[in-house]
């Protein structure tokens, strides 16, 4: 463990990013061979772009337009190489420079290009009709990354169109062995078979050996050729992408005799509905899977603002292992990632798309097939330490929101690109303060101001586990003034400040913003809002906030057990239920939404105090809320359980309809059944130490988040599961 922390410590800056940037730097990469870096700066400005390679300038790449938006684009970069970056921006004879900050080609996952490579079809006299058609299926599905599927082959010509002007990796099937034999040779001759392109053959195309839910692209070069329906349309929605995976079947307009009424029959067999189009190269049919029954978004660190950390999804009844199956494995793996000690954020899911950190990066990867969207290398997005603070960023169906330094940057969900930055509010936009709390609801951006050097970045170490029952790593990140922007304007709604807010206790319902905050005056001679002192325990005050309008709906005097290990807020059902550790014993209190007054006080002893049994953070399902070991019911505290599935190693609990999901049995992923209270596993299976496993898009998450783990022989690779039902909800 000491040295896989030792590779990462090295590799990263100390400097911290300059306050001319209000965006950036940051990179992108672009193709295998090139990436971009990008900036804004508060003024016009001139910059050379420096990239080193073993400590010695490898390129100064100029950008000689004087603008406040910066791009180069660094090219010829060597496979599994690491370089360093660092923009100079030139202002009126200074020199400023930004943080320093690595790149890693490891983590390079776009495609290459065929441009680079023989084609297999140069000798053809007919390749532009299947250019046409290709170009024809690109544009009118807008489908460009992820996996196709060619449904019935005769040659490879469309798979190899359709590569050449996508992202696209194609998988094509068919039943004539020979046929498929002769079209793998073909693209080995040019060296292209393999890693965009695989054909395999099977018996019949009615039942393929193919998951469910792959393809974001369905096609068929046999049907465009011969008019001819093939196989079953059952199939095809079978291996369709929920929520937006598309079928684009056409027949060339040359094709003599088409039986439509055949093409209807063949369709009405699908439980989705087809669109019929004519045009200037043959008539098509257009049939779209929409998304899954009963699923739910994992938005925010603990599945949604409220801290409930439910995302709602149903697992389409799924409670058990033996009720799921392996939808993907592989990419990104433990290079991706920061060590799996520090606590991390929780990955993402919204619209499909899985969005995970790692070591000052992130990815966008498609839910139900693994292909990795974008990723980018951004210095400053680390914050770990998560039972104490505040995730650092959030989503929704469009977009990302993540806490940078003194910014909140806006991220396009299907590309990558930032768009806007927002700041804390004037009085705070002075360079001594950060981005703390970061949440969406509603088109509300929601915000708060801590002091700069606040938040845990440390990693490297003992203290760094972060689960000491008392002082380093204990100290809880408070906020100065919470706020709200309207997202579509980018205009200040409401801020507040009074106290010093814990920033694991802010908690929104559809109404309301709530938080606990202490009073006492000696916070006020802090230099620093990570917060240790007894004093945050005394003037403790439990506030709601209107969260439109930041009108105090009511407040409350509380006095809770000492939270000194972890100290959170939930809100659900009308009850906000605040849990407080230290001790030797957990403490959760609940309260009503609707005025602040008590309901119920509960404890229990911790089920122990290392590997996370003194931090838990409670889950919430079917009016229960669930902390180790037991279950209260949410109106009235009652103990309708002291049997849940205990954890195992640190990670903490994530609830779907039917089932938590945690770290269990022999320290790996597991479930345990509401219904029946049984325990299952995946064997060589574990999460990170605090919470990488997450219920969404009806399936189970788990990009890897346990690399540099000596407890066991874990398979460092990122998987999702999905039931073994699931292809036939509707």
């Amino acid at each position: 463990m000491v040295f896989f922390l030792w590779l990462y410590a090295i590799s990263f800056s100390a400097v911290a990013n300059d306050s001319s940037f209000v965006i950036g730097p940051y990179l992108k990469f672009l193709t295998p061979q090139t990436a971009a870096v990008y900036w804004r700066s508060k003024q016009p400005a001139k910059a050379i772009v420096e990239i080193k390679k073993d400590n010695a300038i490898y390129k100064s790449i100029p950008f000689d337009v004087e603008s406040v938006d910066g791009k180069v684009v660094f090219n010829d970069i060597e496979l599994k190489t690491k370089y360093t970056c660092q923009v100079n921006l030139c202002m009126e004879e200074t020199e400023i420079k930004s943080a320093t900050f690595e790149i890693d080609s490891s983590m390079n996952y776009t495609k290459y290009s065929l441009a680079d490579f023989d084609s297999p079809f140069a000798k053809e006299t007919d390749q532009e009709n299947y250019a046409a058609a290709a170009k024809r299926i690109l544009q009118q599905t807008n489908i460009t990354k992820g996996y196709c599927l060619v449904y019935g082959c005769v040659d490879g010509r469309l798979a190899y169109e359709l590569a050449k002007n996508s992202d696209l990796t194609i998988i094509g099937v068919d039943e004539d062995e020979a046929r498929i034999q002769k079209i793998r040779q073909r693209f080995m001759q040019c060296q292209l078979y393999g890693v965009r392109f695989s054909f395999i053959h099977c018996p019949s195309l009615s039942e393929t050996p193919l998951p469910n839910f792959f393809a974001n692209l369905v096609v068929s070069e046999r049907m465009l050729q011969d008019g001819n329906c093939i196989g079953r349309i059952h199939e095809i929605v079978r291996v369709l992408r929920p929520a937006g995976g598309t079928a684009y079947l056409g027949t060339w307009n040359n094709v003599a005799n088409i039986n439509k009424e055949k093409w209807e029959e063949w369709l009405r067999n699908s439980s989705i509905q087809g669109v019929w189009e004519d045009s200037d190269i043959g008539s098509w049919v257009s049939l779209q899977r929409p998304a899954l029954p009963e699923t739910g978004s994992w938005t925010h660190q603990y599945g949604n603002p409220s801290n409930s950390s439910n995302s709602g999804d149903t697992l389409l009844g799924a409670s058990q292992t033996g009720d799921l199956q392996v939808q993907w494995m592989g990419r990104p793996g433990a290079d991706f990632g920061l060590d799996r000690n520090p606590r991390m954020p929780s990955p993402l899911e919204a619209n499909s798309r899985l969005f995970h950190q790692g070591m000052n990066r992130m990815a966008a990867i498609d839910a139900y097939n693994g292909t990795i969207l974008w990723t980018l290398e951004i210095p400053n997005l680390r914050r770990v330490n998560m039972p104490r603070d505040a995730s650092n960023w959030c989503a929704d169906d469009d977009f990302i929101y993540a806490a940078i330094s003194d910014k909140c940057w806006k991220i396009q969900a299907d590309d990558g690109d930032v768009v806007h930055a927002f700041s804390l509010p004037t009085a705070f936009d002075n360079h001594h303060y950060d981005w703390g709390y970061v949440a969406n609801q509603d088109n509300m951006l929601m915000g708060s101001c801590i002091k700069k050097g606040s938040v845990y970045t440390e990693f490297f170490g003992n203290e760094t586990w972060y689960d000491a029952a008392s002082g380093y790593g204990t100290g809880k990140i408070c906020s100065d003034l919470l706020f709200a922007y309207d997202i579509n304007e980018n205009r200040l709604l409401w801020q507040y400040r009074q106290g010093f807010i814990i920033n694991t206790t802010i908690a929104m319902d559809a109404k309301n913003v709530y938080f606990i905050e202490s009073r006492h005056p000696a916070l006020q001679k802090l230099t620093t809002n990570r917060i240790e002192d007894p004093e945050l325990w005394l003037n403790q005050c439990l506030v709601a906030l209107n969260a439109k309008t930041g009108e105090k709906m009511w407040e409350k005097s509380i006095d809770t057990h000492d939270g000194i290990v972890v100290f959170y807020l939930s809100c659900a059902d009308s009850s906000l239920l605040v849990t407080s550790s230290g001790a030797g014993t957990y403490h959760m209190y609940s309260f009503n939404a609707e005025n602040g007054d008590a309901n119920w006080h509960v404890s229990h002893p911790w089920p122990s105090d290392n590997h996370g049994g003194h931090m838990q953070h409670p889950a919430i399902a079917n009016h229960i809320v669930y902390l180790e070991p037991c279950g209260y019911d949410l109106k009235t505290g009652e103990r309708v359980t002291d049997a849940m599935g205990r954890h195992s190693g640190c990670a903490t609990y994530a609830a779907a309809s039917e089932a938590l999901i945690y770290r269990g049995d022999s320290r790996r992923i597991s479930l345990w059944s509401f219904k029946t209270g049984e325990v299952s596993s995946w064997y060589n299976l574990r999460p990170s130490c605090w919470l990488s496993v997450i219920p969404a898009d009806g399936m189970i998450l788990a990009p890897e988040g346990g690399g540099g783990c000596s407890c066991g022989n874990w398979l460092e690779t990122s998987v999702v599961f999905s039931p073994i039902h699931a292809a036939d909800a509707r």
